[in-house]
């Protein structure tokens, strides 16, 4: 008896010994396998963080870096961006092309190639973009004009009268005394204009801000600019619905800073749209046509007619009021290019054609001079081309 009782504990504690080699190898084959699981999570959620999110996160963000050519001939979003947005709010600053570098989770280094000069000197704007906010290195480069380069944006008086007309009222309507100035140009009245243009450097070139006597039709301004010697032509335009009191102007800009257009390009650019969402968006050509000489436009010839240009200048507006991140970027302090108002422009061009009251171009201090003498003319601003 005894020794069937010992017996039975040795096959007792056999039993005991297998269960629990048994548990220890389930315990062991357990942990491997969370091991070897953690280990996988832990590459996936590696590779997912270094590859995948800071994708993920850039497509929160503007994005200057996508491809909107092919794959012969790349370029980024942002050139066509850019080629657009400073031709109508950077006169005698265009530029067209931007190289993009991307560093994830929304950040790009950026490039602002210059590609054409009047000076012979190409100065290329560098910069960052981090979530949607843009840095230049050089904020002084694409600096917006001033409100009040043009002498209609701080006059009151009526669209067919001269300036001196305009200033006469502006003085009696506004009970200015005589001994006060009313013409508040940047440029100063028309003298001080003048003498500031004889002081001039002959050696250096300058935008020179061109305020009209009169505003121009579209059409007449054309016949008048074609027949001056002159580099690349950007109008400003009437861009809003004038306020009015009695039938007399308030303020010819109503508040609206200086916008426009080329008229008369130096160059052509090879950048791919939509043609039929934006007809006649830029000068140039589709990049799959740059091969073709009979594809590239002739900027003068399109643009010579009011039709094609207020074509032009309504798809850049469009253009610009459906690029919303784009917007938001180049324009947080300020709420006038907001796509409801950019809309609104569209409509006042529709229905009142393209209003010219001044225009930029740039020039030498003898060609500057020789406009301020026209009677089309009334005062000239510059600023030296940097």
């Amino acid at each position: 008896a005894a020794e069937k009782n010992n017996k039975r504990n040795d096959d007792i504690e056999d039993i005991d010994t297998k269960f629990i080699e048994m548990v220890n190898r389930s315990i062991r084959r357990a942990f491997r396998r969370m091991g070897l699981t953690i280990l996988a999570a832990a590459c996936v959620l590696i590779l997912f963080v270094q590859f995948c999110l800071p994708t993920i996160v850039s497509c929160f963000y503007y994005n200057p870096a996508k491809n909107i050519g092919d794959k012969d001939y790349a370029i980024s979003k942002m050139s066509r961006d850019m080629a657009v947005y400073s031709e109508v709010f950077l006169p005698g600053k265009r530029r067209g092309s931007v190289q993009v570098e991307a560093k994830g989770y929304g950040n790009y280094n950026i490039t602002v190639n210059q590609t054409s000069s009047f000076t012979g000197r190409l100065t290329d704007v560098s910069g960052e973009i981090t979530r949607g906010e843009l840095r230049y290195y050089d904020n002084n480069i694409f600096k917006k004009p001033a409100t009040n380069v043009f002498v209609y944006g701080s006059i009151a008086g009526k669209e067919e009268n001269t300036v001196e007309e305009n200033l006469k009222y502006t003085r009696k309507y506004f009970d200015v005394k005589d001994d006060e100035e009313i013409n508040l140009c940047a440029a100063g009245s028309k003298e001080e204009s003048l003498k500031t243009l004889q002081e001039l450097d002959e050696r250096k070139m300058y935008i020179g801000y061109v305020s009209l006597d009169k505003i121009m039709s579209y059409a007449d301004f054309k016949k008048y600019v074609d027949k001056q010697d002159l580099a690349e032509v950007w109008c400003a335009v009437q861009v809003a619905e004038l306020e009015k009191e009695e039938e007399v102007v308030v303020n010819f800009q109503s508040n609206i800073p200086n916008i426009g257009f080329v008229c008369n390009p130096s160059y052509n650019t090879a950048i791919k749209w939509d043609e039929k969402k934006y007809p006649n968006l830029l000068p140039g050509c589709e990049t799959q046509d740059m091969g073709n000489e009979d594809e590239w436009d002739d900027p003068e010839e399109n643009l010579k007619s009011e039709s094609n240009a207020r074509q032009h200048f309504v798809s850049l507006l469009n253009y610009l009021s459906n690029q919303k991140k784009f917007l938001a970027m180049m324009e947080k302090d300020n709420s006038n290019y907001t796509t409801k108002e950019l809309k609104e422009m569209v409509s006042y061009i529709k229905k009142n054609g393209i209003k010219v009251y001044g225009f930029t171009t740039i020039a030498d201090k003898e060609t500057l001079l020789k406009l301020s003498k026209q009677s089309e003319v009334y005062e000239i601003y510059t600023e030296e081309v940097r």
